[in-house]
């Protein structure tokens, strides 16, 4: 996919687009050695959730600030 047909909002930075932090990289690379590719699904659903609540709890301080 090329940046001009990407469907990601602006204001939120591309991860692919950055250098991966080396604690994520390991944590990532940790749970795909121990766990598999089942432990690595489950672990992006979980961050999935945490970063839907991060989102909204940012939203929510924005509106407090505005």
């Amino acid at each position: 996919m090329s940046s001009s047909d990407s469907t990601d909002t602006p204001d939120r930075p591309d991860p692919s687009a950055s250098e991966v932090d080396p604690a994520i990289a390991e944590a990532v690379d940790g749970v795909t050695n121990r766990f598999g590719a089942e432990g690595l699904e489950s672990m992006i659903a979980y961050a999935e959730t945490s970063l839907t609540q991060a989102r909204a709890a940012l939203d929510e301080l924005a509106d407090t600030v505005d």
